[in-house]
């Protein structure tokens, strides 16, 4: 199921001090977070009274830290395997406190402007976002489902109440789109009892609300974008998908994830040959150095190439992939244990059963989540064909 993380994942905020906005959102979303952190300090310094600058502030610290962690990608949210990690990584203090001082502080300014006027727009925007970013940071980072969801329907009354004084505000529709898709979503189970205290959801209205922030929103038109994205993988609209990606590929070109997640559209459209120009292509730039490319794990290059020969029926190149994969330094195990399962698949298709089973075990010795276990113990009653 999608995370209530996502209900404001990456929320933009209304205009303050135009031009380092910009600026800070470029670095941002083109994952070049050191320049992004200066460009808000300078900005929290430039408006000391408004809720702008720390709110990116803590923005920043939590995509830099999640991206990190491999989570920023759409099959985060599509898959779930990030939340399915069986041992995730422990959060370090001094960024929990930063992050947290940040938020504290953003919305301690966002009070006091309501406190002149209860009807700000813009402060109610930014207090509802401020409670946005928490709520992700909580799911995301400390696992803690019930505090994000507590922080998430915070947030939601204060954008409503946006949207209330100014049916034009469209950069609070991001966030209202999102939690109706993902309530309408939700396992039969959790949708039953959110039926029973009220929660509903509408897949339609979420979409038409999000394609709102996309085509009227000022602040979130492009991280609406990247939004609109993940439902339109979601909704199996491919080439939509592709289309929106195309449009944030031309905005920030030196986001490493955009190539990548081309590629991974790609594969789910069953087009081999280009998924894997698509990952050649990181994986060049990743191999010379270039900006921000650094940042993708080469492994998991290896892997997403060696599933365009797994699902294209090319299990020797499929093989030869995921032991390039493995013959690198360092592969984080949540990788690894993927490229075991991917290449015991291919030893199963290519009649290898013994070889196969032995690193189904593998894959499941490491315990990574929960989706790549399932998938390890099927294969290893059933061969994989």
């Amino acid at each position: 199921m999608l995370s209530f993380v996502w209900l404001l994942i990456l929320a933009g905020t209304p205009d303050a001090s135009g031009v380092l906005e910009e600026r800070g959102r470029t670095h941002l979303y083109n994952l070049e977070f050191a320049a992004a952190k200066a460009t808000f300090s300078i900005l929290s310094e430039t408006a000391p009274r408004h809720p702008i600058g720390p709110y990116y502030e803590a923005t920043t610290l939590w995509m830099e830290e999640f991206t990190r962690r491999g989570g920023m990608a759409s099959s985060t949210f599509r898959t779930g395997r990030y939340w399915g990690q069986k041992q995730p990584e422990p959060l370090a203090p001094t960024l929990a406190r930063a992050f947290k001082a940040h938020v504290a502080e953003s919305i301690a300014r966002a009070e006091r402007m309501l406190a002149i006027d209860a009807d700000d727009r813009d402060a109610l925007y930014f207090r509802g976002a401020a409670e946005g970013v928490l709520s992700a940071f909580h799911a995301s980072l400390e696992h803690s489902y019930l505090r994000s969801y507590q922080a998430g329907k915070r947030a939601k009354l204060y954008h409503e109440r946006v949207l209330e004084l100014d049916p034009s505000y469209a950069d609070a529709c991001l966030l209202l789109g999102i939690f109706e898709y993902t309530v309408a979503t939700l396992p039969k189970t959790l949708k039953i009892a959110g039926f029973l205290v009220g929660l509903r959801g509408s897949k339609e209205k979420g979409v038409a609300l999000v394609e709102r922030a996309v085509e009227h929103g000022d602040r979130t038109r492009w991280v609406s974008r990247l939004s609109l994205n993940v439902l339109q993988q979601r909704e199996k609209k491919y080439r939509s998908a592709l289309q929106t990606l195309n449009e944030l590929e031309h905005q920030f070109p030196r986001n490493p994830l955009l190539p990548l997640e081309r590629g991974g559209v790609l594969l789910l459209r069953k087009d081999y040959r280009e998924a894997r120009n698509a990952f050649e292509e990181v994986r060049a730039k990743n191999a010379a150095g270039a900006p921000n490319f650094g940042i993708i794990e080469p492994s998991l290059i290896r892997l997403k190439i060696g599933e365009t020969y797994l699902f294209g029926k090319q299990f020797e190149k499929a093989s030869t992939q995921m032991d390039a994969a493995l013959s690198l330094p360092n592969v984080p195990e949540t990788v690894k244990a993927v490229v075991f399962l991917r290449r015991g698949m291919a030893s199963d298709a290519l009649g290898l059963r013994d070889a196969a089973k032995w690193d189904y075990r593998r894959a499941l010795r490491l315990d990574a989540d929960k989706i790549t276990n399932r998938l390890a113990k099927r294969y290893s009653r059933k061969p994989y064909r």
